[in-house]
């Protein structure tokens, strides 16, 4: 395995795990606050966070180049901001429910067909890759694995 696949195993396994820590606070937040409330707050704060940070980095570089934020693009932001607090409202939703393993499994597995259409299609910008008997069968296992995590009674 060449190191750069190795970090980025590495990298996207890093980020499953904060996944999985955030999912938890998520979880806890919406018991207390209700789903949508903590989608909200936690996309706002994150946002806030983040966007200081930015401009701080930014404004040490020499800030960003006004021609990156086209029209498109604020569009892309606005969608992914707007897809953010529906995934944690439902996440923070279903967490309490199903519990963390079975919770992040059924969210893992939605992914997970999501990444079969965009790769068949080519729809991330790289070469497409055929829908093939082994990659549905994947995705099969991965929701009777997903089955098999809910609590039961």
């Amino acid at each position: 395995m060449s190191k750069t696949l190795l970090l980025a195993v590495l990298a996207a396994v890093l980020s499953g795990l904060a996944i999985g820590l955030q999912a938890s606070l998520n979880g806890a937040t919406g018991r207390n606050l209700g789903a949508v409330f903590t989608g909200l707050l936690v996309n706002v704060a994150g946002g806030a966070a983040a966007g200081l940070l930015l401009t701080f980095v930014l404004a040490r570089q020499g800030g960003l180049s006004s021609a990156s934020l086209t029209a498109p693009t604020l569009i892309q932001i606005v969608v992914s901001g707007l897809l953010g607090i529906g995934i944690i409202a439902g996440v923070s939703y279903a967490l309490p429910k199903t519990g963390v393993a079975a919770g992040l499994s059924a969210l893992i597995a939605g992914q997970m067909l999501v990444a079969l259409v965009v790769d068949t299609f080519g729809l991330a910008g790289g070469p497409p890759i055929p829908v093939t008997l082994g990659r549905v069968a994947g995705l099969g296992l991965l929701a009777l694995g997903t089955w098999a995590l809910l609590p039961k009674g």
